[in-house]
């Protein structure tokens, strides 16, 4: 007898979580992403319920009455919010099993997840805890550096070193990897949510104006850059004016922004540089050959390729759809998970 699907799929299935400070991203093996949203939560306080997640949360970031909370469950790449988190990967996996159209007899998925390599092992270990408590049977973490290599089809098993920089929302990670695993690494907490803190304090200084998250994010993905490309771009936009209190509305151009983060950047150029010069020499060949491959959000900063390879003298390769680098490599991961858990990270208890 023929069955319209697999037999194995209904005691058990096979996810990836992509679970980034400002964005997650789910798939789900031979069905592809699934998901792919902000990561908010928005919770009612007088009946501690979940009433928003993603998209609708982030929109009310800065917006909630005194009994809502519009919550990042994460901070610089590393759970802050333990209970919180571990709420919003349940409503994961189950929003998963109805998009996803999956059919299992039990609630059990086999999970991994990608997490910072600068993170602690009480850091990788909450992310691992909260995925189990939310249902999940077994957990296995992926340092994001491997899954951009990966998710770039990078020959990472082989003896030819391999320069990753993911700069996502809260971390950039930067490192050497051959032979399976990571030769060296360093990870930074400055990343997007730092340039978009730069430009809040920024604006607040040279027009006296208040303005929130998502409109310095807005002005990051619009009107900035991390060089002088000639464009010379505005954009209007409004706040709360300091020296009374009232609306207002300024026009902040495209120098402003980049004068803004520039600092912040400069801290990425000297993680990256710092992590080349503990390269070993046997590797240091293959790095100037093959140049830097650049993931994560941030690297669609306009000019930032160019920026680094100024500044370190590399030539930077920038992934296809950055934003999706790190759930590539998931996905390559789950294609057959047994072969690749030696690429996958142990956490010791």
């Amino acid at each position: 007898m023929k069955f319209p699907f697999n037999l194995s799929n209904l005691f058990n299935y096979e996810v990836g979580i992509d679970l980034g400070t400002t964005k997650t991203i789910v798939y789900v093996k031979d069905k592809g992403i699934v998901l792919s949203q902000p990561t908010v939560v928005a919770i009612n306080n007088k009946t501690n319920q979940i009433i928003a997640i993603g998209e609708e949360a982030y929109e009310m970031l800065g917006k909630t009455p005194p009994h809502i909370s519009a919550i990042k469950p994460l901070t610089s790449g590393v759970i802050s919010d333990f209970e919180v988190a571990e709420k919003l990967l349940r409503h994961l996996l189950d929003q998963v099993k109805q998009k996803g159209g999956i059919f299992s007899v039990v609630n059990w998925p086999r999970l991994v997840i990608s997490v910072p390599i600068g993170g602690t092992e009480v850091e990788k270990r909450a992310v691992e805890d909260a995925a189990k408590n939310a249902g999940a049977r077994d957990v296995y973490l992926l340092e994001e550096p491997m899954a951009v290599a990966l998710g770039a089809r990078w020959p990472v098993q082989g003896s030819q070193g391999i320069l990753v920089t993911d700069i996502g929302g809260g971390t950039t990670e930067v490192a050497v990897i051959a032979l399976g695993g990571v030769v060296v690494s360093k990870s930074i907490r400055v990343a997007g949510n730092k340039l978009n803190e730069d430009i809040i304090y920024y604006i607040r200084d040279k027009y006296k104006l208040v303005i929130g998250e998502q409109t310095a994010e807005m002005l990051k993905i619009k009107i900035g850059s991390a060089i002088d490309l000639g464009t010379d771009q505005d954009l209007k936009i409004k706040g709360r004016d300091l020296t009374n209190g009232l609306p207002k509305e300024i026009k902040v151009k495209e120098p402003d922004i980049r004068e803004a983060i520039t600092p912040s950047l400069y801290k990425i150029v000297d993680t990256i540089r710092s992590t080349v010069e503990i390269t070993p020499p046997e590797l240091m060949g293959d790095v100037m050959n093959e140049g830097l491959l650049l993931s994560g959000g941030t690297s669609l900063l306009r000019g930032l390729d160019k920026f680094i390879t100024e500044n370190v003298g590399l030539n930077v390769r920038v992934a296809e759809e950055p934003p999706l680098a790190v759930i590539r490599g998931i996905a390559n991961v789950l294609e057959d998970l047994e072969s690749n858990k030696l690429l996958l990270t142990t956490i010791s208890r």
